[in-house]
């Protein structure tokens, strides 16, 4: 059996050499990781790829043994209920501020991120990345905006290496966490992608 050494692989490495293989034909096939981050982003491509993944562990990390499936995906992990949106729109979020003032930055953001649940037209997905993660995580003065809009079906995720680098991955308070690769994806699905 192939097996991947995905080992001390930066984001989004250890899903692109995922990826590869299954690509590539392979129909079983192991990928070791020592780092929850790329764990659970090959999870989150499995169940988008339509493949199994079991986990045992190993020393100094896991094992993660993959299998494509035919069918239909299924998934225990809980997901956000769908409705009809307006729009196809990404907003892409990269601080905790809009502009180059601190102070009027975050009332902006704020006020912006508050309005959105109150808006017609809303986006289809919100990624945030790099400063971006502090506004979900522990003490984000919008929290409660984020999760109305998780109620309303719009995807909410963080970057897993901008909260792992803030050291905030245990902090996360809405939504997911996505890796480089689904970022990419998003961005270049043919939405509507608005940098804010």
């Amino acid at each position: 059996m192939k097996t991947i050494d995905a080992r001390g692989l930066a984001c989004p490495e250890p899903v692109l050499l995922t990826k590869r293989s299954i690509d590539d034909g392979e129909k079983e096939f192991e990928v070791l990781v020592d780092s929850e981050i790329p764990k659970e982003n090959i999870r989150k491509f499995c169940y988008s790829y339509n493949c199994d993944m079991e986990v045992s562990t190993t020393t100094g990390g896991w094992k993660l043994l993959i299998r494509k499936k035919d069918g239909c995906n299924s998934c225990d992990e809980p997901q956000a209920p769908k409705q009809a949106l307006s729009s196809c729109t990404t907003f892409l979020i990269t601080c905790n501020k809009i502009g180059t003032n601190d102070e009027l930055g975050k009332i902006l953001i704020e006020g912006f991120i508050n309005t959105l649940p109150s808006a017609t037209n809303k986006p289809s997905r919100i990624i945030f990345l790099n400063e971006g993660v502090f506004l979900t995580t522990e003490n984000s003065p919008v929290l409660n905006s984020l999760k109305k809009l998780l109620e309303h079906g719009i995807e909410i995720k963080s970057c897993g290496t901008c909260l792992d680098f803030y050291q905030l991955k245990d902090k996360l308070q809405v939504g997911t966490t996505t890796n480089m690769y689904d970022t990419i994806e998003a961005l270049t699905s043919g939405d509507v992608i608005i940098k804010i």
